[in-house]
């Protein structure tokens, strides 16, 4: 098995046990799971220490499953594909030193004194934050040992982790000095122009790691007019650069992302499972813990299901206000009414 699938045989054996490690270990064990996935289980049994040497190798073996689990993101994921290709990766919990005044360059004749440029620097802290997906699955197909089953719970978990952190990813660097502004038009033209003015905010220095990201229709729009042929409905790159595809971007909304201008931290993803709880089942939850609010929840006991919280913890700090910029309300193709 692959080791991008080592971390889904995890999360089915928790389901299919409701958490019990024991149960867990012995489901995987009878369904084949990988070695790798056997001993990150098996020391979730108990606790282990730096004097254990074993407990070295699961840390190991997490670490391994998470960076391969997290790789195969990158085609389903937003933050994960520039994760993978375009941000400025930094360690985390660690504080930033951005220069936002360069340095001069000078020459000097002989044993004359070399000047140094004044820099001027900003220190924003890299602060950590949680990305929670949850994932509810019946228990029949928890603890079925099809590999259909497998690959229903590995995708299921990708599309709501992939969600979960692009939704947070752009609520970290979208603020009210991003440059947003509507569609210019409909046609090629007014396409062509609302580009170049994405390009004009971000493409400041002309350096770095750009990316068009948008919306499905934005997308299909973008691939009918794109003459050149390098676009399609699901990505593909526009005026040679890549175009992503995100589930999460507002309808008619297209982003010019410049990577190199966006520090991140990725830290990992824990796994907590339970088969007693009571979910609100609905894309945009109403019930609060602030603000009281009724709200119809579901037993996942009653409904024989069990469902697992998926934490991603990473960092994002966008370095400067160029970094990305948006057009909104695209309707390109669309009669002008």
């Amino acid at each position: 098995m692959d080791d991008h699938l080592v971390l889904p045989a995890v999360a089915k054996a928790m389901l299919a046990s409701a958490g019990d490690p024991f149960m867990a270990r012995a489901l995987a064990m009878k369904h084949g799971a990988p070695g790798r996935a056997l001993r990150i289980l098996e020391r979730a049994v108990g606790a282990g220490g730096l004097s254990d040497g074993s407990f070295g190798e699961a840390l190991s073996d997490w670490r391994i499953a998470s960076t391969a689990f997290f790789g195969a993101m990158r085609t389903r994921s937003v933050f994960f594909r520039l994760w993978d290709q375009g941000l400025r990766r930094v360690p985390a919990r660690t504080h930033l030193g951005v220069v936002s005044l360069n340095a001069s360059a000078w020459t000097t004749g002989e044993g004359a004194a070399r000047p140094i440029s004044r820099l001027t620097l900003n220190v924003p802290p890299l602060l950590p934050q949680t990305a929670t997906a949850i994932v509810a699955v019946t228990n029949e197909v928890a603890r079925n040992s099809d590999p259909a089953a497998l690959t229903l719970v590995n995708n299921a978990l990708r599309d709501a982790v992939a969600d979960a952190v692009d939704e947070a990813f752009f609520a970290s660097i979208v603020d009210s000095s991003t440059a947003i502004e509507p569609s210019v038009g409909n046609d090629r033209a007014s396409m062509l122009q609302d580009l170049r003015a994405l390009l004009g905010e971000v493409n400041v220095n002309g350096a770095g790691s750009l990316f068009w990201i948008m919306a499905a229709d934005v997308a299909t729009a973008a691939a009918l007019l794109d003459e050149a042929g390098s676009m399609s409905p699901l990505g593909g790159e526009l005026l040679n650069l890549p175009a992503l595809v995100g589930t999460t971007i507002p309808a008619g909304t297209i982003y010019l992302v410049n990577g190199a201008e966006i520090a991140a931290a990725l830290e990992g993803i824990e796994f907590d499972v339970s088969g007693q709880a009571a979910l609100e089942m609905l894309d945009e939850a109403t019930g609060s813990s602030t603000v009281p609010t009724a709200a119809a929840l579901v037993s996942l006991w009653q409904s024989g299901a069990t469902a697992m919280k998926a934490d991603v913890r990473f960092s994002v700090k966008r370095l400067r206000s160029s970094a990305i910029a948006a057009r909104t309300d695209v309707a390109w193709l669309l009669p002008v009414s």
